[in-house]
């Protein structure tokens, strides 16, 4: 298991790192053809626009597993290690199905424009390629979640916080 943890760590940090280098490279070269010679690229925005909302997308599931997103530690801290430690399983389990809801929707999507075919306005590429990325990322913040449920559950209640603050 960590070597798959450790392979998607890689993968998801290289893909962000690229999608993001790659924005930035084409909004410089936009601007330069556009200030300097009048010309564009043409596909530019539509292909920045598609690697931020992959750099996004993926970089929500780097968020889930160094566990940066929202939590509700502040309002559960009053109550016993018991209840807290209920509290963040029930919060861990309803993102997991959040996520994986948008898994299987964004499945279904991408079958969907897959079967009729559609392309992107500029690029002109398969719809369901950029797409793609819907599915992934939520089945990775699935992941994520998943193992999070699975050692909250492992972890004695009088540590559960105490785990959750650890990681910020």
């Amino acid at each position: 298991m960590k070597m798959i943890n450790t392979f998607l760590d890689r993968v998801e940090e290289i893909i962000v790192a690229v999608s993001l280098t790659i924005a930035v490279a084409l909004t410089f070269t936009e601007v330069i053809l556009r200030k300097f010679f009048g010309s564009s690229l043409g596909f530019t925005q539509e292909a920045v626009i598609y690697l931020l909302i992959i750099a996004g997308l993926i970089g929500a599931s780097i968020g889930v597993r160094k566990k940066v997103h929202l939590g509700v530690d502040l309002v559960i801290q009053q109550y016993s290690p018991k209840v807290q430690k209920a509290i963040v399983i029930a919060t861990t389990t309803i993102s997991v199905l959040f996520c994986l809801t948008f898994t299987f929707l964004g499945i279904e999507q991408v079958q969907v424009i897959a079967t009729f075919g559609q392309v992107t306005p500029e690029m002109e590429i398969p719809l369901y390629i950029p797409i793609m990325v819907v599915p992934i990322s939520f089945g990775l913040m699935s992941f994520r979640f998943i193992q999070q449920l699975v050692n909250n559950i492992k972890t004695p209640a009088e540590e559960i916080l105490q785990q959750e603050e650890g990681a910020h």
